[in-house]
């Protein structure tokens, strides 16, 4: 039997019904979170290009455009709600250890789109959703679990290549189809579509495409799922066969048993839900630092020096001098440098923080001149966990450790701050009234009899 065919099999038999209560009301705490991400991000330029082109494809009104309210084909939803939810970088992330190396699992919540479009297709359950949701969490911390050696990421490639492999599974089973028609979905998707590495680079300055990584792949999952269910054809053995993912993404370094370790992992429930918007790698060094600024009402013209000590992946990603001074939202996210500036000049690190003339501010490049960013090594391990270390132009020396920052999964957030994060996203588009409704369907979600009611609500007004 195929990698793809037991994945598929796993799929087939998830039955929503055993699903556990805490798991339910995680995987609601999840949702609200990323709706209001994907609403935060509604008026990003990118999301505004994105929408005009979907409503230029002229495709099937079947499922909801959030913020617009217009409809177009689940699998253009996909993509343009998709984008949405990615554009803030604020939308929850897990964590996996390999061997000696910790590495961050990505985006989780980047399934949620594609679910909630087929969903509304279908006329799916709130249950079915959560099942779904939670099927494609699993798979996706699954895959990056299998990874081994120097992973993905050195070898030129993304880790959101995963997409092309697990959603296909994710849509076949809300589509209704077999196992052996989503093992043929694998091997359509999987086959044609990758993500290269320079999409997420410490080399080079990011785009607007960063933000479609995940979503073009889950596109593509539901037109393979779509071909799969006509009769089309793909290879089956497109993870572990001949020229397939492991030996050629992998160069054999690939541990298909993690893969395939799905049976009540319910990896959900280890999601860390972010209360800053950054990269999660850099969120205990930069929450030390805004719990400094905060308590000491540090001002721009109090700084000396600020040295940051934090993992050398950290150091890597978010440190390197093509980052130094952010000229757009998706390379500011991954600057520790601008982020340590504007956590002191602002004392806050949210929406708002993102902002042309926060980029240009002479005040923010000459705090980031004050920046000493260090890699240690040790910290990998215990990633997102930071130093930061503050001299005042006093004299005063300022330090803080942060090993779980807020809404890591040991520290997690609660319903009533996860609830606050989505009005905070969402009030700049529809008045109380409404994201009150939003937070009690998504609360009362596995009693929601079509998912198309919670789609509806998702719209300025």
């Amino acid at each position: 039997m195929s990698t793809a065919r037991k994945l598929s099999e796993f799929a087939s038999r998830l039955s929503p019904d055993l699903i556990p209560q805490e798991v339910r009301h995680q995987t609601k705490r999840v949702l609200l979170d990323t709706l209001g991400c994907a609403l935060g991000g509604y008026e990003s330029e990118a999301s505004r290009i994105l929408l005009e082109h979907a409503l230029e494809c002229r495709h099937p009104e079947e499922a909801t455009l959030i913020g617009s309210g217009r409809m177009t084909s689940a699998a253009n939803a996909t993509l343009v709600n998709g984008a949405m939810v990615r554009y803030l970088d604020y939308n929850d992330t897990a964590f996996i250890i390999q061997g000696e190396t910790y590495r961050t699992g990505y985006h989780p919540s980047e399934v949620i789109p594609a679910v909630l479009a087929l969903g509304e297709r279908c006329r799916s359950s709130g249950l079915e959703v959560i099942a779904a949701i939670n099927l494609g969490y699993d798979l996706s911390l699954a895959f990056l679990e299998g990874v081994r050696g120097k992973g993905m990421e050195k070898r030129g490639w993304n880790g959101d290549t995963r997409a092309a492999f697990i959603m296909p599974i994710v849509a076949g089973r809300l589509l209704g189809l077999t196992a052996e028609q989503m093992e043929n979905a694998v091997g359509i998707a999987g086959s044609c579509h990758a993500v290269f590495g320079i999409l997420d680079t410490p080399a080079e300055e990011y785009t607007m495409t960063k933000n479609i990584r995940f979503p073009t792949m889950a596109q593509a999952g539901i037109m393979a799922a779509q071909l799969a269910a006509k009769g089309f054809t793909g290879p089956t053995s497109i993870i572990e066969g001949h020229d397939g993912f492991v030996e050629v993404i992998m160069g054999g370094e690939y541990d298909l048993g993690k893969l395939v370790e799905l049976e009540g992992k319910y990896s959900i429930r280890e999601t860390c839900i972010k209360s800053i918007i950054a990269d999660f790698s850099s969120h205990g060094h930069l929450t030390a630092t805004l719990e400094l600024a905060r308590e000491h009402d540090l001002r721009f013209e109090d700084i000396a020096a600020i040295h940051i000590t934090t993992s050398q992946r950290c150091a890597e990603h978010t440190g390197d001098p093509v980052k130094k001074y952010p000229k757009n939202k998706e390379t500011a996210d991954h600057s520790s440098y601008y982020l340590t500036a504007i956590a002191i000049l602002d004392h806050e690190i949210g929406p708002a923080q993102f902002t042309p003339d926060k980029y240009a501010d002479p005040r923010v490049k000459e705090l980031i001149d004050k920046v000493e960013l260090v890699g240690d090594p040790s910290l990998d391990r215990h990633r997102p966990a930071g130093i930061s270390e503050i001299t005042t132009v006093q004299g005063k020396r300022l330090s803080r450790r942060v090993d779980y920052p807020r809404g890591h999964a040991r520290n997690p957030m609660t319903d009533e701050e996860i609830t606050a994060k989505f009005e905070s996203m969402a009030h700049q588009l529809m008045g109380r009234e409404r994201m009150k409704k939003i937070e009690d369907t998504v609360f009362g979600l596995d009693k929601l009899a079509d998912i198309g009611e919670l789609s509806r609500l998702l719209v300025r007004g």
